[in-house]
């Protein structure tokens, strides 16, 4: 059984950046690791119904912010939230999640197994309410507040014209967090809010030295240029079952994700998150057809 832990405003414990915000919340209840209380955290944040270029936009900052060694926060939320947790967990990285609801009723449903990944993998989720407390639409907007209360700044990877994610972003900046947004096309409807809050103020970043040279205490660490090799790439994606499950039928001829339904074991949903994540990171290319395997290609 996982370990519950109550935190109060005179525990030690307590994260002094939340400590200092408005409406502080009087408890946490823990589960995991609570030392990640203590390191530097950015929060990611975005739509829940994001886009494919949202989702890959979030895999890249999240996957390059590890790098750095920040800890990343975000509300567990289906969307962007999901992809900054599985990214940094995916790079062995530290990512606490923020509940809206009790330890009893982990929301949504389809996210607990990410849940009992973080646990799992040293992570840390968190909620100021009480186990039996229900998911409601109020513990959402006031556990916004807390992701960025948590953070040395957020990052707004998309926001539609009304949404969350800009109540958060909005809540940061009362708090005096610094934001960081992604700048979108103007006939973008996912990047609508992104821009909006760039036009109020929020720091453009087009790359994670954008965010890092922000704060005096942190050093940017630049990614080593060398290349992995082909044959490199493909030991990494068989050590990937869940990849490689999926990997296998794709060659560098194109197959219909018709195809590979009906070739493996697997639901359809299940397949797509696997080919887009097989997509990110340059295993495969989406062409007429289908996808084919780039692994090979001179």
């Amino acid at each position: 059984m996982i370990r519950l832990e109550i935190i109060t405003m005179d525990d030690k414990r307590y994260p002094e950046q939340l400590r200092n915000i408005k409406n502080a919340p009087k408890q946490l209840y823990i589960q995991g690791n609570i030392e990640l209380l203590k390191t530097n955290i950015i929060s990611i944040i975005g739509s829940r119904a994001c886009s494919e270029n949202g989702v890959k936009l979030a895999y890249k900052f999240a996957k390059e912010l590890v790098y750095q060694e920040i800890t990343i926060v975000s509300g567990m939320a289906v969307g962007i939230d999901t992809i900054a947790h599985q990214t940094t967990l995916q790079e062995k990285g530290k990512t606490i999640a923020v509940l809206g609801s009790g330890f009893q009723h982990i929301f949504p449903q389809e996210n607990r197994e990410l849940y009992q990944q973080i646990i799992k993998n040293n992570g840390l989720v968190i909620t100021e309410y009480p186990p039996e407390e229900k998911a409601k639409s109020k513990n959402f907007l006031e556990r916004n507040r807390i992701v960025s209360g948590l953070s040395l700044g957020v990052l707004v990877v998309e926001a539609a014209y009304r949404s969350g994610t800009s109540v958060t972003a909005k809540l940061a900046k009362q708090q005096g967090r610094k934001i960081f947004a992604l700048p979108h096309e103007v006939n973008d409807l996912h990047g609508v809010g992104t821009n909006r809050l760039i036009q109020e103020g929020a720091k453009i970043v087009t790359n994670t030295e954008d965010i890092i040279k922000e704060f005096s205490f942190l050093s940017y660490k630049r990614p080593s240029k060398e290349k992995e090799t082909k044959a490199q790439l493909s030991r990494k994606i068989c050590k990937e079952k869940e990849y490689n499950d999926i990997y296998q039928w794709i060659t560098e001829t194109p197959i219909s994700l018709n195809e590979i339904c009906k070739k493996s074991n697997q639901n359809i949903s299940e397949i797509s998150n696997t080919l887009l994540m097989l997509e990110i990171e340059g295993y495969i290319e989406k062409v007429i057809g289908g996808y084919r395997c780039i692994l090979d290609k001179k």
